[in-house]
């Protein structure tokens, strides 16, 4: 577990020079890349409200990653380690620290802390985990930012409790066999 904690804090150090280097050091704080730094903290502390935590940013954000790319976005080779590495290490942290209780809210509270921190931390024109404003392209379907963000964390509490209960499930089956 320490080696594959280590690994995903390397994932996130790696993706993170990136864009340090491209002069964007407001890119670190996105959710899908912070998850990397839970799932490696969870994996190294055996902590698993940490690593559960990270690996649902990590599903949520590895959704938008692959959206993004389908229209247009850029492919940053690195951002494979934190979207893809990330889900595949924070799975394998579930398999074996299990699931916390509460994970949903656990999940959606500490996305709206992340949030805050982006609303202050980061020059709103990047819009850093749409803590801003309606995310480009989405204007038409979204008038208004409070009922664009209350969508979001909408999917993202619906994706949490799908996910609390299929790892539950999981868990289960597991013990079974």
């Amino acid at each position: 577990m320490r080696a594959l904690g280590i690994l995903a804090l390397l994932f996130y150090a790696i993706h993170a020079a990136v864009h340090v280097h491209r002069g964007q050091p407001y890119n670190i704080l996105w959710a899908c890349h912070v998850a990397a730094l839970l799932v490696g903290f969870g994996l190294l502390l055996r902590n698993a409200t940490l690593n559960a935590i990270g690996l649902l940013w990590s599903c949520f954000g590895l959704s938008l990653w692959l959206l993004d790319l389908a229209t247009g976005g850029e492919f940053i080779p690195t951002s494979t380690l934190t979207h893809l590495g990330t889900f595949v290490l924070g799975i394998h942290g579930v398999r074996v620290l299990g699931t916390p209780r509460r994970l949903a809210l656990k999940t959606v509270a500490a996305f709206v802390a992340l949030c805050v921190l982006c609303r202050l931390v980061t020059p709103p024109a990047m819009n850093v985990n749409l803590a801003f404003r309606v995310a480009d392209g989405w204007a038409q379907y979204f008038p208004s930012y409070p009922l664009y963000a209350a969508m979001l964390l909408a999917v993202l509490t619906a994706m949490a409790a799908i996910a609390q209960w299929l790892f539950a499930r999981l868990a289960r089956r597991e013990a079974a066999a």
